[in-house]
C-alpha cells in the first residue's frame, strides 16, 4: 500500500528517527552529556552506604527513658502513691514504647541488635507494668502493708536504680555491673518473699495471711520483672563486646 495514502502508518518509527536526530545534531552542537569519572561514582556510593549503615543512637536514648520511668514507678510504689499517679507514670512509659517500636520500623542500622532493643523495651515495659499491678493489689486489699513489704518495696526501688545504671551503660561492658546488683535485690525480694510469707501463716489469721501473701507476690513480681531486664542487658553487654 502507497505511504502517501496513509500517513499515520509508522508514526512511533517516525517518532524515534525525529528524536534520533535531534539528539544527533545536540551531540554535534557540543552538548554531550558530562562523563561521571569512576572515582566520583565510588565516592557516591560510600557516601550512600555509610549513610545506611549509619547508627541510629536515638533508641539508646528511648531506652534510658524507660528505665527513668521504671525507676519513678517503683519509688511510687516505695512511697505508696495513689493508682492515679501511677496510670501517668504507666502512660509515659507506654508513650516511650510506642515511639521506640515506631523508630524501630524505619531503621536500617542500630546501636545494638534490634531484636534485643525491642526485648529489652519490652522488659523494662514490664517493670513498670508490674510496679503497677503491686500498687493497685495493696489499694484493693488494704491495710497489709507491714514491715516486710516494707523491705520488699524499698529493695525493688534500688533495683530499679541499678537498672537505669545498667541500660545508661550499654553497651559498654561495665554494664554488667550494675546489671549484677540488680539481681542481688531481686535474691534480697525473694528472700523477704518467703521468710514474710511463712511468718504470716504461722502468725496471722488465714484470711490476712492470704491478703499478705498477694501483697509480698505482686512486690515481688517486680523484682523478677527487673531482674529478667538485668540478665538481658548482661546478655547484651558480653555480645557487643
Amino acid at each position: 500500500m502507497d505511504e502517501a495514502r496513509e500517513p499515520g502508518r509508522f508514526p512511533l518509527a517516525r517518532t524515534g528517527t525525529a528524536a534520533a536526530g535531534r539528539g544527533s545534531a545536540h551531540r554535534a552542537a557540543g552538548g554531550a552529556h558530562p562523563q561521571v569519572s569512576p572515582e566520583v561514582r565510588r565516592a557516591g556510593a560510600r557516601r550512600w552506604w555509610d549513610f545506611l549503615l549509619a547508627e541510629d543512637h536515638r533508641f539508646m536514648s528511648f531506652l534510658r527513658a524507660q528505665a527513668a520511668v521504671a525507676i519513678e514507678a517503683c519509688d511510687l510504689l516505695r512511697r505508696k502513691g495513689t493508682p492515679s499517679e501511677m496510670a501517668e507514670v504507666e502512660l509515659q512509659g507506654d508513650t516511650v514504647r510506642r515511639d521506640l517500636s515506631a523508630a524501630l520500623a524505619g531503621t536500617f542500622a542500630t546501636p545494638l541488635d534490634r531484636h534485643d532493643i525491642f526485648a529489652l523495651s519490652r522488659y523494662l515495659d514490664d517493670v513498670v507494668d508490674s510496679a503497677q499491678d503491686a500498687l493497685l493489689t495493696i489499694t484493693v486489699i488494704g491495710g497489709t502493708w507491714t514491715g516486710h513489704a516494707e523491705e520488699m518495696s524499698h529493695a525493688v526501688a534500688e533495683a530499679a536504680e541499678s537498672l537505669e545504671q545498667a541500660v545508661a551503660a550499654l553497651p559498654h561492658p561495665s554494664a554488667r555491673e550494675p546489671a549484677h546488683k540488680v539481681k542481688r535485690y531481686e535474691n534480697i525480694v525473694a528472700a523477704l518473699y518467703r521468710y514474710g510469707v511463712d511468718l504470716a501463716l504461722r502468725e496471722q489469721a488465714p484470711d490476712q495471711a492470704l491478703r499478705l501473701r498477694e501483697v509480698y507476690a505482686a512486690l515481688r513480681e517486680v523484682a523478677l520483672a527487673a531482674g529478667r531486664a538485668a540478665d538481658l542487658v548482661s546478655d547484651v553487654a558480653v555480645k557487643e563486646k
